[in-house]
This record gives C-alpha cells, structure tokens and sequence, in this order.
C-alpha cells in the first residue's frame, strides 16, 4: 500500500514537475493538492507548510511530497474546524472579528505557547492596525505547530534585555566612580584656598545627583503604576466583553428555545387534527372489517345464487372500505408522527407504510426517515454533553456537521460549543494546576499571618473540596491541609476534581462564590501568584457547576418532549 501510494506520489510530481527540475515551487504544490482537496489551502499555507517540512522552504524535492501533502493536509481539516469557530466569534456576520477576539482565538489555540512577541508583531505588521481582522490574516498562524522553544526564545531576549541593562547600569556606575575618584584627585592637587569651594560644590553636585534618582524612581513607579493600571482596566474590559457576549448569547439560545417550543405547540395542534382524522380511519376501518365478517357468516348460511351474490358484493365492497380506511389510518399515522417529531411513533409510522407498499405522494417517507436521523444524531450529541468529555463531544459536533443538521440542531450545537470551550478552558487550568511549583504552594504556606485575600481564597478552595468552613478559619488548619502530600495533596484533589460533586450541593458552591467574587483576579495575583491560580480553578469550578445545574434543568425540560 505504501509502495503503491508513493509511486502514485511521484507519478503525480512528475505530472507537475513539467520543467523535470525535480523540485516543486508553492504554486505547483498547491496545484497538487487541489487535486487531493476540494478547494484546497490557500498559497500562504502552502509555503508555511513548505517551512515545516522541506529542506529549502522554497522548493519541495519528490522525496519531501508525501510528508508536505500530510501536512497540507493537517492545515486543510484544521481550517474547517477554525473557519466554522471564527464565524461563532463573528457575531455581526462581517468575515471579520475584534483584535481582542482574534488575540482570544490564538491564545485558546496555542495555550502555554502563545507567542505575545509574534502578537505585537503581527499587529504592527498590518497595514491598518486598529482596523478588524479577516480569518485569512490568522489562518496561517492558527494551524501552526506552537513551538516551545519560540517561548523560550521570547524569554530568552527579555532576559538579554535585562542583562544588557543592567550591564549599561553597572557601567555607567563605574564611569560616576572614575570621574568621583578623578575629582578627588584633582581637588587634592588644588590649592588649599580651593578647598571649601570644591567641597561646596560636590555637596551640590551629591544633592542634585540624589533628588534626579529621586526623580527617576518617582518617574518609574509612575510608569509602572499606570502599567498596572492600564492592564487592569483591559481585563476588566475583556471580562465585561465576555460577560456581554455570554449574555447574547444566553438571549440568543432561549429565543432559538422558544421559537422550538412555539413551533412544538403548533405542530401538536395541528397533528390533533390529523389524529383525529386517523381515529376516525381507524374506526371506520373496525366498522367495514365487521360488515365484511357479517358478509362472510351469512354466506356460509344461503342456499339461492341471488343472495349469494348481494353478500359477496356487499363484502366485497365492505374489504374495499377496509383498505381505503387502513390506507388513511397509515398515513395520517406517519403524518401526526412527523408533527410531534416523536422516535417511536415515527419509526412504526414508516415501518407501516412500507409494509402496507403505499404510494408515498407527499413525500412523508423521506421527510420521516430524515427526521428519525435527525433525532439519533441529536441524541449522540446530548450523550456526549452529557459524557463531559472532549473527545466524544468533538466527534459528536462533527457528526452534526456531516450530517448537515446543524441549522434544525441549532440550540444544541451553541449548547454542544459552549460546553467544548468550557471544557478547553478547564483542562488549562488543570494544566496551570499541575505545573504549579511546589515553591509556589510552600509560599502559601509559609504564611504566618496572610493577607486576608489569601485566606479566602483558600478557604472557598477548601469549601470546593468539601471542608467546612469552620474547619478553615483558624489559618494553622489551612497550612496543614496545604502542606498534605500524595493522594490527599492539594495539586492532586484539585487535579481530581469533578464539578459534578460541587453541582450536587449548589449551596456550597454559592458560600465559595461569596468568598471568590469579594476580589478581582488582579487583586488576588499582586499578592500572591500561588493563590490566584487557585482562584481559577475555583472560579472555574463554580461558573462550571453552575452551567451543569442549567444543564439538568434543561435535560429535565426535554424528557417530555423526547
């Protein structure tokens, strides 16, 4: 197979390679896969993926294809997931999103290996910088491989920054020590009349040096406060953003609901109609297999050809009778099925008009049986939002998309979408969880008297995992859970979590919340970067359980419809 796939690889480089240079250049490889692809990767992603994998980024050689074709290919599948989540960002249906937005989608994308040097870079690059931007400005960086060693890289020049600095200062230092020892040297070689006017002077010199570093620090404190400042205020704007669009699309999810539910109500009063029609089919069809027994039973008794004759009519026509009812029991059966978009009904509705070989004219049969995939594909998708877990959530969302009933499954997929990037966000955390230092947790503990927001933090971080609160208001009890190792360890019981246990006792979760929500995220993380982090996790787990209580509300909602 790979023999076969690789010979047809090269006879196909040759087919493109017409100057028989042996190298292709982007716009023959793109060509290539046109031929592979439907629509194929654009000419930007064909040279990063030409980067990726060939010796010399410009040209790809017959032995390079098959690996670039693989990772066109990466990026081609990874477009359609990308392209469909940028249009959910995109809510004012421009093709284009906010900065902030597409800074959010590569962060969520690349996680740990977010690049903000390659950010700033991009962002300075654009020929309007402040203006929205277009999926095909980010595509390219989005199905890039996040490198590590590009963070480090990041680190590493902030840290030759630095040193650099710092060398300039240590420098300077010892230039303001050269020309200190030369003045003392020649105030020495001065004439002793000179003296008192060389000392008055350095005194002035001295005081004027220390009210400019006076300045400066003031000047640097300044800066660093308004740095401070300013990126507190962008996060409250994000988290006002992110609330904002929670909200719409809240609105947006309960009018999609409502709109389900009117269309619901009317469709059931009109298959009352139609039910209706079907009992009254079905009873005439009891009425005319009962005259056509009484036919039957009165032949068996007559002797004269005449009468013989009348009662075979007379059953003749009552059969007949029969089948047209029946016909009409079947159908307004089928018919009333697909109104109340029910599983069963609608699968026996079916079942019956095949078995019955019945003229499909209104085309009920194709409509019913789309239905019936219609609910097997939303209930997959319900079982995995109710599974919780990425994977199975994905190919769940995927399968909706094949199908192509992501419009009739609309209020599910937002549902679907929503739980995947809570569930995305959850699994950063817990990865922020596990790479905590030890030093970090230590640094919580050596705490003799923390600052109140630390206790509090953890003591909603102690409520979340099931303490009483009493047992957390004396801060020696909270160093000793703190300092707990192996399976009773705090990194492990927060890594182990599961936010069903905090959705389960929902009066819990509001006690810790009341503790959480007294400080900001940036109040928590000035004073201790240990303890911001387990206000994350337990913000998280809140916001979470309380989705989840939505959720059940929601399930409980639909078992009557289902």
């Amino acid at each position: 197979m790979a023999t076969s796939q690789s010979e047809a690889v090269k006879k196909l480089f040759s087919l493109v390679d017409e100057g028989m240079t042996g190298e292709l250049n982007a716009d023959q490889v793109q060509a290539v896969h046109d031929t592979i692809r439907m629509g194929g990767v654009s000419l930007p992603q064909v040279k990063a993926a030409m980067l990726y994998v060939c010796s010399d980024p410009n040209v790809c050689e017959d032995w390079e294809l098959i690996d670039l074709l693989k990772e066109m290919d990466r990026r081609y599948f990874l477009i359609q997931d990308f392209r469909w989540e940028f249009s959910m960002l995109d809510v004012d249906r421009t093709d284009t999103i906010t900065e902030d937005q597409a800074r959010w989608f590569l962060q969520a994308v690349h996680g740990q290996h977010f690049s903000h040097r390659k950010w700033n870079s991009f962002i300075n690059s654009r020929p309007a910088p402040e203006a929205k931007i277009s999926f095909a400005e980010i595509e390219v960086e989005l199905c890039n491989i996040p490198s590590y060693a590009d963070v480090l890289e990041e680190e590493e020049e902030e840290t030759r920054k630095k040193e650099e600095a710092e060398r300039k200062k240590r420098l300077a230092q010892e230039e303001r020590k050269r020309m200190k020892e030369k003045l003392e040297e020649d105030r020495l070689r001065l004439l002793e009349e000179q003296k008192m006017r060389e000392e008055e002077k350095l005194r002035q010199e001295e005081e004027k040096r220390h009210k400019a570093e006076q300045a400066e620090r003031a000047r640097l404190e300044a800066e660093e406060k308004k740095r401070r400042e300013e990126e507190r205020e962008r996060r409250r704007k994000e988290k006002e953003d992110d609330d904002r669009r929670k909200i719409e699309e809240e609105e947006r999810l309960e009018k999609l609901r409502k709109e389900a539910e009117e269309k619901r109500l009317k469709a059931e009063e009109e298959a009352k109609n139609i039910e209706a029609v079907a009992q009254n089919a079905a009873e005439e069809e009891a009425r005319a297999e009962k005259l056509a027994s009484e036919a039957r039973e009165q032949l068996k008794r007559v002797q004269d050809a005449k009468s013989k004759k009348e009662l075979e009519e007379k059953e003749a026509e009552a059969l007949k009778l029969k089948k047209e009812m029946k016909e009409k029991r079947i159908r307004s059966n089928l018919k009333v099925a697909i109104k109340k978009r029910k599983k069963t009904p609608l699968k026996t509705g079916v079942d019956d008009f095949k078995k019955a070989k019945l003229e499909d004219h209104d085309g009920d049969v194709p409509t019913a049986e789309r239905l019936l995939k219609q609910i097997s594909t939303r209930d997959r998708l319900r079982d995995a939002m109710s599974l919780r877990q990425i994977k199975p959530l994905e190919e769940a969302i995927n399968s909706v998309k094949k199908s192509g009933f992501e419009t009739e499954l609309q209020p599910e997929m937002i549902e679907a979408n929503n739980l995947l990037l809570r569930l995305r966000r959850l699994e950063r955390i817990r990865a922020e969880i596990l790479e905590l230092k030890q030093s970090t947790v230590a640094e919580i503990r050596s705490y003799s008297n923390p600052p109140p927001i630390v206790h509090s933090v953890m003591i909603a971080t102690f409520l979340i995992l099931g303490h009483l609160e009493k047992e957390t208001k004396e801060w020696k009890k909270v160093q000793a859970l703190v300092g707990k190792t192996g399976k009773d360890g705090l990194k492990r019981r927060c890594l182990a979590y599961d936010p069903q246990t905090l959705a389960n006792n929902m009066d819990i979760a509001k006690k810790a919340k009341e503790k959480m929500m007294a400080f900001e995220l940036d109040d928590v993380r000035d004073v201790s970067a240990g303890a911001a982090t387990f206000y994350l996790w337990g913000s998280n787990m809140i916001e979470e359980a309380e989705m989840m209580e939505q959720q059940k509300k929601r399930d409980s909602e639909r078992k009557d419809d289902d």
